[in-house]
């Protein structure tokens, strides 16, 4: 069964083509700078082919569907109807889905109702999913919500210690975000340590443009590092993660706009801002190898506040049986890898550094110590094909 899996964002859309059951990647790229003149058109056959470029315009995300669909019967498939489903990632959901839903006019009605939570990500979702129904008329269509995994996190973890009407009245809590990551970083190490889920302590760490940290227990997220917004919780590349909410009430006081705060926090924090280099880990990193001060303290804050998080969740977990990196900037870096875990030998973690230093990149592997009570393992972040599995069995369960 072949599942198209689209993630859409405000000027992209990233599509795979995915052979269910298989976790086959059969094919996948992406449709970026939408609404402009010269719009970059990448693919590439299975997950390592050579990637072959297109540059023209296009102009919106129907034509841009229009666009992936023109390249996957060119190349891939011999008609639309070979493609038995469409997958979505939802970045909000909200409180109204716990798990991954068939589309139909109520989800999308919910969704849509969730716009003020997710407004740069939840309507370039939906312009997704309008494209697909006419582009794919009749063929089951799949909403997977990045915050669906975090849904049941115990109340303890959700509430905020704020007056309660504000829950009640305007839903404010702790949401949790990146859980499609965290779910295929949990279930992939399962099935590396040939262990079932329910039977297992996980600590994943997402360390990417956006970075989070979730700990994990029998196959259920008990705590997450991201909150009510992407922006709190660890430091990335551009956003700011936990800061002193006081900070923001004084420069209110100085004059500074709701505006000003929201570009501060999102666009010119993190790495980008105490570095003052580039909101490219590796960059920054190239940077520290020149003796650049600056992007050592901004490497020192990043690694010290996922250290920081790490002793949390282990806390909260009582141990772990194993901890996850995924994302970009978690498998391509190994020296941030090793600075993360650096003195957690109390805690009975000990990284293997040859082991780590051989993994960057896309590559899957386990790089603790032979002595190491806790498993570490490198998992390249695949969301595609959690999605694939997610509709593939709504399709099954639901006899479409």
């Amino acid at each position: 069964m072949l599942i198209l899996v689209l993630n859409s964002r405000k000027y992209s859309l990233e599509y795979e083509l995915i052979r269910a059951r298989r976790d086959e990647i059969v094919t996948r790229g992406v449709v970026e700078r939408i609404g402009q003149e010269a719009s970059i058109i990448t693919f590439r056959e299975g997950d390592k082919g050579e990637e072959e470029k297109i540059v023209k315009p296009v102009p919106d995300h129907h034509k841009a569907l229009e666009t992936i669909l023109d390249i996957l019967l060119k190349s891939f498939i011999g008609s639309r109807k070979e493609i038995r489903a469409v997958g979505h990632r939802v970045v909000h959901g909200g409180e109204d889905f716990k798990s991954s839903v068939l589309i139909n006019p109520s989800v999308i009605s919910k969704i849509e109702s969730h716009i003020k939570f997710a407004p740069m990500h939840n309507p370039f979702n939906l312009k997704a999913i309008e494209a697909a129904k006419i582009l794919f008329p009749g063929i089951p269509q799949i909403a997977v919500f990045d915050t669906s995994f975090f849904q049941n996190l115990p109340p303890e973890a959700y509430y905020y210690p704020l007056p309660l009407y504000l829950y009640k009245e305007y839903k404010i809590r702790r949401y949790g975000f990146h859980g499609i990551s965290h779910q295929y970083a949990a279930e992939t190490a399962g099935r590396l340590l040939k262990k079932p889920l329910n039977r297992l302590k996980i600590l994943s760490i997402h360390l990417g443009a956006g970075s989070s940290m979730a700990a994990i227990k029998d196959g259920k997220a008990v705590d997450t590092s991201m909150g009510f917004s992407p922006l709190s919780g660890l430091m990335m590349t551009t956003r700011c993660g936990n800061v002193d909410p006081g900070i923001l009430i004084y420069l209110a006081k100085l004059g500074w706009s709701i505006q000003d705060l929201e570009t501060l926090l999102n666009q010119e924090s993190g790495l980008l801002g105490v570095s003052g280099i580039s909101d490219h880990m590796r960059d920054v990193l190239a940077a520290c190898d020149k003796g650049d001060k600056r992007a050592e303290l901004a490497v020192r804050i990043f690694t010290y506040q996922a250290r920081k998080y790490l002793y949390t969740f282990f806390g909260v977990l009582s141990g772990a049986d194993v901890i996850t990196f995924t994302g970009g900037i978690a498998v391509d870096a190994p020296v941030i890898r090793k600075m993360i875990l650096e003195g957690s030998e109390f805690l009975g973690i000990k990284l293997n550094d040859r082991k780590n230093g051989l993994i960057a990149g896309r590559e899957l592997g386990l790089i603790h110590d032979a002595k190491s009570r806790v498993k570490i393992a490198v998992i390249p972040r695949n969301e595609g094909i959690l999605i694939a599995r997610e509709s593939y069995r709504l399709i099954r369960s639901s006899g479409k």
